[in-house]
């Protein structure tokens, strides 16, 4: 299963975004991609302070998806007053096949008084992959990554808005959580360096601009997982209990 991660910068105006994103999926496509991965809220650009609804955004998506027989993954903001920042992923019939709504939002940037925190899990299979969604600041959350190893998630797809002056931590916690959850992890971003971690934790392919076609190899995963038992291990109800003892 090939995933491509698309940097695309905010663009002008939604309708040029999802020009920008057809030519994209389009060269993907020819590329030999299953799967394109776009940025964090692409045709509008992540506005905390503004997030502005647009109801053509989706169904372009799927449009996409079904005209060059490929996964589309994006994002748009959707719901009122407070809307969810909603990324859906669209399979090559055109239709959604999976919703994941941002869970922690961004309160250093006020996301989280102008918007509604999503509160489910999403996982959904393709290609013979079980693929999960994870949006930006979710990445500083390893919980929700140690939950979709524990479902069996071999590749968590990230889009993300990261700012240019944190690309070092970007790219270390998608290593981080790559190795936490012992799957891939594939980032596409709007400010660059778009990449994708390994099961192991390495960086498998990156770019600062345009974008990346990586490998999702199951086989992998279940090696890494078998080699290093690390959901096996765990003892959540012991870790269940000191949280409760220092919450008395």
């Amino acid at each position: 299963m090939k995933v491509c991660c698309c940097g695309m910068a905010p663009p002008p105006s939604v309708e040029s975004g999802l020009r920008e994103a057809e030519e994209a999926a389009a060269a993907a496509a020819a590329e030999g991609a299953d799967l394109i991965l776009f940025p964090e809220q692409f045709a509008t650009g992540w506005k905390p302070d503004e997030p502005r609804p647009d109801p053509a955004i989706l169904p372009a998506l799927c449009r996409i998806a079904a005209e060059y027989g490929i996964w589309v993954v994006g994002s748009c903001w959707r719901g009122a007053p407070r809307p969810l920042n909603l990324t859906s992923a669209a399979g090559p019939d055109g239709r959604v096949q999976a919703t994941y709504a941002k869970i922690h939002l961004f309160s250093p940037g006020g996301e989280d008084l102008t918007c509604t925190p999503g509160t489910e899990p999403a996982v959904f299979d393709a290609g013979g992959i079980r693929f999960a969604l994870a949006v930006c600041y979710d990445l500083r959350f390893p919980e929700l990554f140690v939950h979709y190893a524990a479902c069996g998630a071999e590749c968590v797809l990230v889009p993300a808005a990261w700012p240019a002056e944190r690309l070092d931590q970007w790219e270390l916690l998608l290593r981080g959580r790559a190795l936490d959850a012992e799957c891939y992890i594939a980032g596409a971003n709007a400010w660059g360096r778009s990449c994708i971690a390994g099961p192991d934790g390495s960086l498998r392919e990156k770019t600062d601009q345009g974008h990346i076609i990586g490998e999702i190899r199951k086989e992998e995963v279940q090696r890494m997982r078998a080699a290093l038992p690390v959901m096996q291990d765990r003892l959540p109800d012991l870790y269940a209990r000191w949280r409760d003892a220092c919450e008395r």
